[in-house]
């Protein structure tokens, strides 16, 4: 990562626009058709996954701290990946989500919100996403 802001840094005239996941794991929620939300848990890290937003973060506050930019600005936000039904969810994150898996008592407890919720049910992953506009600054890399 901190590869990656001094390439920013270097190509950028002004400004950089740093969108990232937040350290925070993902929560699978289901949503019933009132649009009432219950929260099933949240997904378990991979043994073999790499910690890599704690590191880019880290590193971020690091070009910060160092003069290398600026924060213009700052928002966070939800980003939602919405599913048919559990199985379809479960599936996706067990086969296609590189850091995460899903444990037993989650998956457990998706399938009983979705029957208490009935008919027209969905279920959903919810990840808190942190966007920043970043200003260069005149600090010289090292």
């Amino acid at each position: 990562m901190v590869h990656a802001l001094k390439e920013a840094w270097r190509v950028s005239r002004s400004t950089v626009l740093d969108i990232r996941p937040l350290v925070n794991a993902p929560q699978i929620w289901v949503k019933d058709r009132a649009g009432r939300e219950a929260n099933c848990g949240a997904l378990v890290r991979r043994a073999t996954a790499p910690e890599n937003h704690a590191g880019a973060t880290e590193a971020l506050a690091q070009a910060l701290s160092a003069g290398w930019f600026t924060r213009v600005a700052a928002q966070q936000f939800d980003w939602v990946d919405a599913f048919e039904d559990a199985d379809s969810l479960v599936d996706e994150v067990t086969e296609e989500w590189d850091n995460w898996l899903i444990d037993e008592d989650t998956a457990l407890t998706l399938v009983r919100a979705l029957d208490r919720a009935g008919r027209g049910a969905r279920p959903f992953i919810r990840q808190g996403i942190g966007a920043q506009v970043l200003k260069k600054a005149g600090a010289k890399l090292v």
